[in-house]
């Protein structure tokens, strides 16, 4: 026909290099094809779990924020100076109300409780002191503790002779 419209003669290319810009070609195998969508399920299994696991971790935190704070012990030593100071400044007899004995020379009496008296958190010789049973679960109503608040600061400076040298001084300057 037209000389201008004729096919070009078709020369035996031989392969190069080429860009490859798409996803790697699809395996044409069945088994190939059906590892690959394990392969798709496994990966959306873990996700998943990883996802609940975050879920769970979230929830974790929010409990422990909810949960009460455990009371830190007291030291031996602490104890001991506690017992020591109220045989000596209380006569063994409970500093807040002054009726219960709580302590011999030696040692505390059954059912006598340490009291945390600012937090629980809160462990020093001078934030506890040695209760019996009866003021330590009243000192949970706070009108309670508001009326004790001056035998516990009494109850502390009898305390301090018993502390030496380790009270820090305020250092207030005029």
């Amino acid at each position: 026909m037209f000389p201008a419209f004729a096919a070009p003669e078709q020369s035996p290319r031989q392969p190069g290099p080429e860009l490859v810009t798409a996803a790697a070609a699809v395996p044409s195998g069945p088994e190939q094809l059906s590892l690959i969508r394990m392969l798709e399920i496994v990966r959306d299994r873990v996700e998943s779990l990883h996802a609940g696991q975050k879920a769970v971790q979230v929830e974790l935190k929010e409990i422990r924020k909810k949960l009460p704070q455990q009371r830190r012990p007291l030291s031996a030593k602490c104890q001991e100076i506690h017992i020591r100071a109220t045989w000596a400044r209380r006569n063994g007899l409970c500093p807040c109300c002054q009726e219960t004995p709580v302590c011999n020379a030696v040692s505390r009496l059954d059912g006598d409780e340490f009291d945390h008296w600012y937090s629980r958190a809160q462990n020093r010789v001078t934030q506890t002191w040695l209760v019996c049973r009866d003021c330590n679960q009243r000192l949970l109503d706070t009108d309670f503790k508001a009326a004790a608040r001056s035998a516990f600061e009494s109850y502390q400076m009898a305390l301090r002779p018993f502390l030496g040298n380790r009270q820090i001084p305020l250092g207030l300057t005029a």
